[in-house]
């Protein structure tokens, strides 16, 4: 098979478990401890406002998530996917940060390469040699491979650079060291209870994961990887924007995946009520679903988002076993399914 895709491999094709998105998760500690040596070593003197961060996918949110405690200080700063910076929005100035793990996904790419005429350009990626280093002003390499096409490590690797860029940006100091241990902690002990949820649930055709506030990039990238990895329809949506049309579509097949965050807790308990009336099951972090794990807290509403990421991946793998669907190539083993994404991304594009 032709390997150059989406990704600079597209990986080895496994028949059982583990496939290499467990094998992923469970190095996410490694990634982080190289992400962290990278950025501790990286000089961000050449950093000034406003701040814009860009990218597509998992990179975009995890920019997003990274990076938005800083929507509590008032300084001007901006998450946005790299097509919607490229074609509608006005020039960003100061300092723009493009996140991309390939290294050369084609809107980031196409974005920075823009954005460079008027802003200092700062690229991020996991590849030396690749175009972002080329069209960047200075770049970050985090050397940690992620085998998996779902980027369930790159996805932290991406937060927690963005957590050191807007630390320094802002001047808060933020305690990354017991976030990254609190992450390593979940990935050693979330394991078997979301594996037993999982296997309660392989019925389900029909997924909304439901976050509010600082959770609904969370849910919007928890459906991406459950739709990559199961194949499944998911929708990541924001919680009170699923009472609006959304509830038309739900049955017994259904699942209703809840991130309460302490606000929105009053609210999740009464969609989860109504749930019982269309059968549809509910899973819930600090709720009260048919299923539900407790989260730790890092006592910040804006914080703890990323914690909840970690039993919510193990989830997506978990239910792709369920589905019997090897979760690692997007259905690029089909000649069909490779076709299409050359055609959207030609080959060395993403």
């Amino acid at each position: 098979m032709d390997s150059v895709t989406m990704t600079d491999e597209i990986p080895e094709k496994r028949t059982e478990h583990p496939y290499f998105m467990y094998e992923m998760i469970k190095d996410i500690p490694n990634g982080l401890e190289k992400t962290k040596k990278a950025m501790e070593e990286f000089d961000y003197s050449f950093i000034q406002g406003p701040l814009t961060f860009t990218g597509n996918g998992t990179a975009y949110h995890s920019e997003y998530i990274g990076s938005q405690f800083l929507s509590k200080t008032g300084l001007d700063y901006k998450v946005i996917q790299s097509y919607e910076l490229l074609n509608y929005s006005t020039p960003s100035f100061g300092t723009v940060v493009g996140v991309s793990h390939s290294g050369k996904t084609k809107s980031t790419m196409d974005s920075l390469k823009y954005m460079k005429k008027y802003a200092f350009v700062l690229g991020i990626t996991h590849y030396k040699g690749t175009p972002i280093e080329k069209i960047s002003d200075k770049s970050i390499i985090i050397d940690s491979e992620d085998k998996s096409l779902c980027n369930t490590k790159a996805f932290f690797d991406g937060a927690i650079a963005s957590m050191y860029i807007s630390q320094y940006y802002s001047g808060i100091n933020i305690d990354i060291n017991e976030i990254i241990n609190k992450i390593g902690d979940n990935v050693k002990k979330m394991e078997n209870s979301v594996k037993e949820i999982a296997s309660n649930l392989g019925c389900v055709n029909n997924i909304f994961v439901l976050g509010s506030g600082p959770n609904h990039a969370v849910a919007r990238e928890v459906a991406q990887k459950l739709k990559e990895a199961t194949h499944v329809h998911s929708e990541g949506i924001e919680l009170e924007e699923f009472n609006h049309g959304c509830t038309s579509i739900i049955d017994d097949k259904s699942l209703l995946i809840l991130i309460n965050d302490g606000y929105n807790n009053e609210r999740s308990d009464e969609i989860v009520k109504a749930c019982k009336f269309t059968g549809t099951k509910t899973f819930t972090l600090n709720g009260n679903g048919d299923y539900n794990i407790d989260m730790d807290s890092l006592g910040d509403l804006y914080l703890d988002p990323i914690l909840n990421v970690v039993p919510l991946y193990y989830f997506s793998y978990f239910m792709s076993l369920e589905k019997g669907v090897n979760p690692d190539l997007l259905r690029f083993d089909d000649k069909k399914y490779l076709n299409f994404d050359n055609t959207i991304f030609p080959p060395g594009s993403h």
